[in-house]
C-alpha cells in the first residue's frame, strides 16, 4: 500500500505543480548544479534498475521489484525534465516544461493503480 499511496502523491504533486505553472505561465529556470543532477540520474538509474530488477527476480522480493519501477519512474522523469528544460532553453517554449511534466502523471498513475491492486491481493489472501 505504501508504493501506491507514493505513486498518487507524486501525481498529485505533478499535477499541481505543472498546472500552476501553465497557468501562470511560469518558466523553468536553469541551473548548472541541477543540470549535473539529472545527468548524473540519468547514467546512474538504468543500473540501478537493471540490478534492482535482476536481484528482485532471483530473491523473489516484491517490494525490489517495485522498488525497481520506482527507480524507472526517477528515471522516466529525469527524461522528460531534461526534455522540458532543453525545449525552453534552445526554442523559448515556456510551456514545454510544465506540459513535460505532465506526461509523468498517466504512467505513475498507472503503477500507483497496480500497486494499490497488488496490496489489495495480498490483503485478502491473509485473510
Amino acid at each position: 500500500m505504501h508504493y501506491a499511496t507514493t505513486f498518487t502523491l507524486v501525481c498529485i504533486f505533478i499535477s499541481y505543480d505543472s498546472i500552476t505553472k501553465l497557468l501562470s505561465q511560469q518558466t523553468s529556470s536553469w541551473s548548472t548544479m541541477g543540470l549535473i543532477i539529472l545527468v548524473t540520474s540519468l547514467l546512474i538509474n538504468p543500473i540501478l534498475i537493471y540490478f534492482k530488477r535482476k536481484y528482485g527476480r532471483k530473491l523473489d522480493s516484491p517490494a525490489l521489484l517495485a522498488d525497481a519501477k520506482d527507480t524507472f519512474i526517477c528515471l522516466y522523469q529525469t527524461i522528460v525534465v531534461l526534455a522540458g528544460l532543453l525545449l525552453v532553453n534552445w526554442l523559448g517554449w515556456w510551456w514545454a516544461d510544465p506540459v513535460a511534466a505532465l506526461l509523468i502523471v498517466p504512467y505513475a498513475a498507472k503503477e500507483g493503480w497496480e500497486a494499490y491492486t497488488k496490496a489489495r491481493e495480498i490483503n485478502v489472501d491473509k485473510k
